[in-house]
């Protein structure tokens, strides 16, 4: 069957969803969803619409383990970012924050990824895990990409929040191949409630301002409702420098020692050490004339002791390393307006609507710029006098100056992100047995990408060559350049840079990107029982189709097109990209009852879901779910799920243009790395080095010529790609004790096995891409295709990135979920939850056949974590108290330390412990009024030493926080 004609047949089917429309009888109002905590389930139950699937049922009988977190979990825990409230669910702690995507941590030749928020569901990536807002996809914040940032959602009006594992592609649609996150955002709002909060970090920094109202109104006898809703977030950029523990004259680094003998007691290869530097640069300038090293204000250089097993020096006048971190929290400045609205006209007739508007503006600096070298004629009058006669005397005409310029701003990027999303549904009754809903979901994300301090090539150039002037003045040579306001530049010296240059040769070109998405869904569910039922009740039913189009486009500035700023100051030339796709989708889903109250059977029953899915790019995708529960009295639950996900290749896999790129390597064959990847790597590096007449006993960064310099490369997507496959099971059991009311414990076992993997791995990172090529059992792989080596040494010189399916993922573990509320007589009401996680196993295999690398037990991947959080309600006063701890991780891969008792000293093998303690206390004032207050990381816990600047926890530090609540009128 051709595309053409699958999709006039999945059109077709969804036109024969609406027509029973006209026929629509009066019936009993459709239940609403409502949130139902494990804590409630003693309560009579109202059927709801639980994550995971379109049916209405109880959320106690929902077949995949769900872990879901309330409005009140939210604001007691004085987050006002909520995926750093997320980040304490077991299957989110890999999740990106914006401590993740500031400073250093932006991706090279990155735009408009600044700030970002994105889940990461099970350490599967953002791309993985599927992000719904009243169970309806949301666009994408990132340009080319499926990502949601979580900034675009509203604090305030979130519900709940449900995370669940399962095949979820089979009731949702691609991406879900981890699972779901689903945003459950308030509804019926009466009254108008309005709330603020400021905090501030313990050392006067990193402020937080927030502040949100909400008005709503019911009427006509509560058939409709209008909500507005306004919400502001302000964070105060925190820079590396403002922790004295991660500045440059206290942090500590694991590199490898020159001192390392292997196999003997007491000496190890990784060793943590300080003031840590790049050699063969300096930010006071480095000039290399003959046999003689001068520092860029005439003095004799003196160059740090060199690493020969790592490329680092230690100390002295090269540059330091901690220079280049940059911001560790961005500024951020968000806005978000919602309307949201319904108005049930009868039974059969129900319609509502849904309007947003959210701004956010990000703004974060990284490392420095540079010269690599800079050229400098001797007439030049910033020459220092030593320099200048050695140079006469060689007989030179000109100097380099090697220079990292700590004198010159900082390069940064200003993101400002619009996204605006409309939802327009239509549900109701068709009979007592059957509902519709149809609806039609608009999303756009606007980014407008500003980097800052690029400089302009030729500008930067005019300002460094500088000559005598009238009045013995010092100017720039150039007349013209003169005339344009060209202030001259010293680049011979520490800090000699006048500020007044800045503005002839900085330049913040702007770049653009739209993200647009389209949904149109119409379902039909309901029951069969009009016709017959089993033994525990009649049949249920979702079935429906689906169309959804998505777009990318990114236009950069016509200045970095033209390639018009430093050569380094840009890891990528962009060009103007975009992409599309389409995809018609059909799908159903049953669940049968087959045996309801009956000795060993309170209740049985199992479920299947499908989707079948015609995509423009990759052709037809086919997903499943297959799902029971058994319930052998009320107290006791097993359920279990298995099921196939898929995952198309997003817009910047598929069509991302092939770009200039660069990028700093450390190679995986130098020496000192050789030992440090998979037991494949010293042979293939000696056989790789010696086929391209090199030699691996001299293969050493020192030996390199090019060892301080950004190599060049491309970056493109690939329009080969097909989609990747997912098979997910579950399994577990929740018991709901009849001799404890109120305790609910579920525990579920899940596992995750993804093929046809589309990997970059590490987001795209070359230095990756080197280590895998060495890391397979052979170097015929589809890495080592993409890293060139030059002839006759071996040393890398360019390389080529681009996605391929050539991955395979399998994550499993395990989750508990406790909920335990008891209320006194005298010493009021108290509410325990545990959220606990064991991951078993994370391994990615690289290509076919290639040795597994286990991410178990690494950093944001911790093998056992656990969130517990009691509260106390004891009349007007609220007292909440919040646990997040995770095993101490370890700092190395297995690959590094396997087999290598000597790699580093056992007191180093791990990072330390996570153990974050949060509290707040809230004080009601009558029925409308109410403060509160609380302090995060109590103890001041910091982040360990090395390259990580959050392990275990955010540098922030100790965190203060008050807020107010007031409510009038209204429920």
């Amino acid at each position: 069957m051709s595309r053409f004609h699958r999709s006039r047949w999945l059109l077709s089917g969804a036109a024969m969803l609406v027509a029973p429309l006209a026929q629509a009888q009066q019936a009993a109002p459709a239940a609403e969803p409502a949130q139902t905590t494990p804590a409630e389930a003693d309560a009579p139950a109202a059927d709801i619409v639980v994550t995971g699937s379109r049916i209405q049922r109880p959320d106690y009988a929902a077949p995949n383990p769900i872990v879901s977190f309330g409005a009140a979990d939210l604001q007691q825990s004085g987050n006002t970012n909520v995926t750093t409230f997320l980040q304490r669910v077991p299957a989110l702690t890999n999740s990106l924050d914006n401590t993740r995507t500031a400073g250093s941590n932006q991706a090279d030749g990155s735009f408009g990824q600044v700030g970002l928020n994105l889940l990461d569901l099970r350490g599967l990536g953002p791309n993985r895990t599927l992000v719904l807002v009243n169970g309806r996809r949301h666009v994408a914040g990132q340009p080319d990409t499926a990502a949601v940032d979580i900034n675009a959602i509203p604090t305030d009006l979130i519900d709940r929040v449900d995370v669940l594992t399962g095949a979820a592609s089979a009731v949702y649609g691609a991406d879900g191949v981890s699972g779901v996150v689903n945003f459950v955002m308030k509804r019926d709002f009466d009254g108008i409630a309005a709330r603020s909060q400021f905090g501030i970090s313990q050392r006067g920094d990193a402020a937080n301002r927030f502040a949100s109202i909400v008005a709503g109104r019911n009427f006509a006898d509560g058939r409709a409702n209008v909500t507005l809703a306004y919400e502001y977030n302000a964070d105060q950029p925190l820079a590396n420098d403002s922790r004295s523990y991660l500045a440059a004259g206290q942090r500590r680094y694991f590199v490898n020692v020159d001192n390392y003998t292997p196999g003997v007691a007491g000496s190890y290869q990784k060793a943590p050490l300080g003031d840590l530097r790049y050699p063969y640069s300096s930010n006071q300038g480095i000039v290399y004339i003959g046999d003689q090293t001068f520092r860029g204000d005439g003095a004799v250089y003196t160059p740090g002791r060199y690493l020969q097993n790592d490329g680092y020096s230690i100390g002295g006048d090269d540059t330091p390393v901690a220079g280049y971190i940059g911001d560790i929290y961005p500024r951020t400045r968000r806005h978000a307006v919602n309307a949201l609205a319904h108005y049930d006209a009868s039974d059969a007739f129900k319609i509502s609507l849904e309007g947003k508007f959210v701004q956010s503006t990000i703004t974060s600096f990284s490392g420095y710029g540079g010269n690599y070298p800079a050229t400098i004629a001797l007439d030049n009058p910033y020459i220092p006098a030593s320099i200048l006669a050695a140079a006469q005397a060689a007989g030179l005409t000109s100097v380099d100056v090697n220079r990292n310029n700590f004198d010159i701003p900082r390069r940064g990027e200003t993101d400002r992100r619009r996204t605006y999303r409309g939802v327009v549904a239509v549900t109701g009754r068709i009979n007592d047995h059957s509902s519709y809903d149809v609806s039609y979901t608009y999303g756009q994300t606007d980014v407008r990408a500003t980097k800052l301090n690029d400089r302009l090539n030729s500008r930067f150039l005019e300002a460094l060559d500088a000559v005598r002037g009238p009045n013995n003045t010092i100017v720039c040579r150039s007349a013209a350049a003169q005339a344009a306001g060209c202030v001259p530049v010293n680049t011979f010296g520490g800090n000699t840079v006048d500020p007044a240059s800045y503005a002839y040769y900085l330049d913040n070109p702007v770049s653009d990107a739209r993200i647009t998405q389209q949904v149109a869904n119409a379902s039909v569910t309901g029951d069969f029982g009009q016709l017959f039922e089993l033994p525990g009740g009649p049949v249920a039913f979702a079935v429906g189709g689906e169309y959804r189009r998505e777009t990318s486009r990114f236009t950069p500035s016509q200045s970095l097109v033209d390639n018009l700023y430093y050569q380094y100051d840009e890891y990528i030339i962009p060009t103007l990209s975009s992409g599309k796709f389409d995809v018609w989708e059909a799908f159903g889903e049953l669940n049968a009852p087959l045996i309801k109250d009956k000795p060993f059977f309170h209740l049985l029953s199992v479920g299947a879901a499908g989707r079948y899915s015609d995509y423009s790019t990759v052709g037809s995708t086919r997903a499943y779910q297959f799902n029971g529960i058994w319930a052998p009295i009320r107290a006791i639950s097993f359920r279990g799920s298995y099921g196939q996900s898929v995952r198309a290749p997003n817009i910047g896999e598929l069509f991302r243009p092939a770009t200039g790129s660069s990028a700093f390597f450390s190679d995986p064959c130098y020496i000192g790395n050789r030992n440090a990847g998979s037991s494949s790597r010293a042979a293939n590096c000696a056989a790789l080095i010696n086929g391209l007449g090199g030699n691996p006993a001299t293969f050493t960064a020192q030996n390199n010529p090019n060892a301080t310099i950004f190599i060049p490369g491309t970056v493109s997507g690939n329009a080969n790609l097909k989609a990747e496959i997912a098979r997910t099971w579950t399994a577990g059991i929740v018991l709901r004790p009849d001799f404890i009311p109120n305790l609910s414990i579920g525990v579920d076992w899940y596992d995750i096995r993804l093929r046809d993997a589309i990997n970059n791995p590490d987001g795209g990172a070359a230095n990756s891409i080197a280590a895998l090529c060495v890391d397979q059992p052979s170097l015929d792989n589809a890495f080592c295709g993409q890293i060139s080596r030059q002839t006759g040494t071996g040393f890398i010189n360019g390389y080529t990135i681009s996605p391929q399916n050539v991955s395979a993922f399998r994550t499993s573990g395990a989750e508990l979920n406790i909920a335990y509320r008891v209320t006194t007589a005298s010493a009021g009401t108290f509410d325990l939850r545990l959220v606990g996680g064991y991951l078993h196993k994370l391994e990615q295999i690289a290509t076919p056949g290639a040795q597994a690398e286990d991410n178990v037990d690494q950093p944001f991947r911790p093998q056992w974590n656990a969130t517990l959080s009691p509260t106390w309600i004891n009349g007007a006063f609220t007292l909440s108290y919040n646990l997040r701890w995770q095993d101490a991780v370890r700092r190395f891969t297995r690959f590094e330390t396997d087999g290598n008792p000597t790699y580093v000293d056992p007191r180093y093998f791990r990072h330390a412990a996570l153990w974050q303690h949060d509290i707040q206390g809230q004080v009601e004032v009558g029925r409308d009024f109410a403060f509160y207050g609380g302090v995060n990381n109590v103890t001041d816990q910091k982040p360990d030493i090395g390259f990580e600047t959050n392990v275990p926890i955010s540098p922030v530090g100790r965190y203060f926080y008050a807020g107010a609540k007031v409510r009038f009128g209204g429920r």
